[in-house]
């Protein structure tokens, strides 16, 4: 028997998602229905940003309210198991040789679920040769995931 693999959810994903950019909305659900929260991940620093990046107004988008982002982030995190941050992790990540910290603690993250894939809009930011990296359309997530 096959074991469902491990998706790790970048915040670039989890952004356009909520901000309706529609290869990453028809990406992610499929991935929704292929696979159940205990296989999908993300973590709380993802989460932090994505929250951010709705309560601020961004490329002629307004700011989301406080409501408006809860309505958009809660069903996420009722799908995605969020992992928590970690000192250690930032130390880590540090460690990595990768220009971008803030990938490597994603990346790092991941790792604690031993998650075989990252779903990023952003996929030469993570070089580790360990993890299969995903770009999120509908196509690439339905070959990659089945």
């Amino acid at each position: 028997m096959d074991r469902a693999i491990k998706i790790y959810i970048d915040s670039n994903v989890l952004i356009h998602y909520c901000t309706n950019v529609l290869d990453v909305v028809e990406a992610l659900n499929y991935v929704f229905k292929k696979r159940k929260k205990d296989k999908l991940f993300t973590s709380s620093l993802a989460i932090a940003q994505t929250i951010a990046t709705l309560q601020k107004n961004m490329n002629g988008r307004k700011a989301y309210s406080k409501e408006k982002t809860i309505s958009l982030v809660k069903p996420l995190m009722d799908k995605i198991t969020v992992l928590d941050l970690t000192c250690s992790d930032i130390q880590k990540a540090m460690e990595k040789d990768n220009k971008d910290v803030e990938d490597s603690i994603q990346y790092i993250i991941s790792k604690k679920m031993k998650c075989d894939a990252i779903i990023t809009r952003n996929t030469k930011d993570f070089p580790f040769i360990d993890v299969y990296v995903i770009k999120p359309e509908r196509r690439l997530i339905s070959i990659s995931i089945k």
